[in-house]
């Protein structure tokens, strides 16, 4: 008896080791059912989440170094090329100029206070910026300052070129480094200060001004003064530094650009993911190949040239087939909010 329990108990050894390895075999030729889905799903979609949440630290740490990068260039340009030649600065650095030189004639001892004053201008607008804009804006702007303070420092205050006196050479040149220094860090969401911080507000108030425009109307204070106080020549071509400035922040900025989107796939997440990425609508309609007869979604929206780049990766990586059909430079009728971030 005890022969035959233990005869069995062998032989269902035997077995059990000769099925386990077939039942992997079967598994693997996709025989038997897989592990439970949902756990599949789950840990999927923590992968998904986890890089998610790793690009976008990366993306903000080459935000953050933009800012910095266009606070340097802006700096060049001013210690280089416009404070030597003695032109005029149309945003914060120009009022609080002006404010000095008021206050020299109450107080004609006082020292050079400008960038006391300049901090105490820029106080209620990073207010401004951590309440009601953005508190990634203001900590870019922050960083985009202290590489601004940290430049103007060091960077000795000299002609870039000796023996070149062309005012007009200087005024274009300025003009488009400094314009393409502010307009990198309100690129990658930040400001350097002053003037792009009432700008950035004022146009999330008012969607048909730019941050360019703002600075340009504001500059119309110094320069109204400067023509009481400097030579007509100077303010001429710091007035034409001022116009290219402004110019190329709103083209390297790209808010103002607005661009027609068609999406023509297979994906439905793309709509929901066009109005969670960029917070606006869009209209769609179901299509059908003519060469398929396959049904797909033409989805249709307008964003600003800043926002398409994200928008653009974004549905590549839900739908590599995907067909993307861009108008450029569109006119629009309408209520079209300017989003910054």
């Amino acid at each position: 008896m005890k022969k035959n329990q233990s005869q069995s108990q062998t032989n269902a050894a035997i077995c059990s080791e000769t099925i386990e390895p077939a039942q992997a075999s079967a598994a693997q030729n996709g025989n038997l059912p897989e592990a439970n889905p949902k756990k599949k799903t789950m840990k999927t979609g923590r992968i998904k989440n986890r890089n998610s949440k790793s690009k976008a630290f990366w993306q903000d740490v080459l935000d953050f170094f933009l800012c910095a990068l266009g606070g340097v260039l802006y700096s060049l340009a001013m210690n280089l090329m416009i404070v030597p030649f003695g032109l005029y600065i149309g945003n914060m650095t120009g009022i609080a100029k002006i404010i000095l030189e008021l206050m020299w004639h109450v107080f004609p001892n006082l020292q050079d206070i400008t960038g006391i004053i300049l901090m105490v201008l820029n106080i209620p607008l990073l207010l401004i910026s951590f309440r009601t804009i953005n508190r990634k804006f203001f900590m870019k702007t922050i960083v985009t300052i202290v590489a601004v303070t940290i430049a103007m420092t060091y960077i000795p205050i000299k002609q870039l070129i000796p023996g070149l006196d062309d005012l007009l050479t200087i005024s274009i040149v300025g003009g488009i480094v400094c314009g393409f220094g502010v307009g990198l860090g309100l690129r990658a969401g930040g400001s350097s200060g002053g003037i792009d911080i009432l700008g950035v507000w004022i146009t999330l108030k008012k969607p048909e001004f730019s941050v360019g425009k703002v600075s340009l109307i504001i500059s119309l204070i110094v320069y109204v003064y400067a023509l009481f106080t400097s030579p007509p020549v100077i303010v001429i071509y710091s007035v034409i530094f001022t116009m290219i400035y402004s110019l190329v922040v709103d083209r390297v900025h790209h808010q103002n650009v607005k661009i027609s989107v068609m999406v023509v796939s297979k994906n439905r997440e793309i709509l929901q993911y066009i109005i969670d990425e960029t917070h606006r609508s869009a209209t769609y309609w179901e299509g059908h190949g003519a060469y398929t007869g396959s049904e797909f979604l033409v989805i249709n929206t307008v964003v600003s040239k800043y926002e398409l780049m994200r928008l653009r990766r974004g549905i590549i990586e839900m739908d590599p087939q995907v067909f993307i059909i861009e108008n450029n430079s569109v006119n629009v009728t309408g209520y079209f909010p300017s989003h910054f971030f």
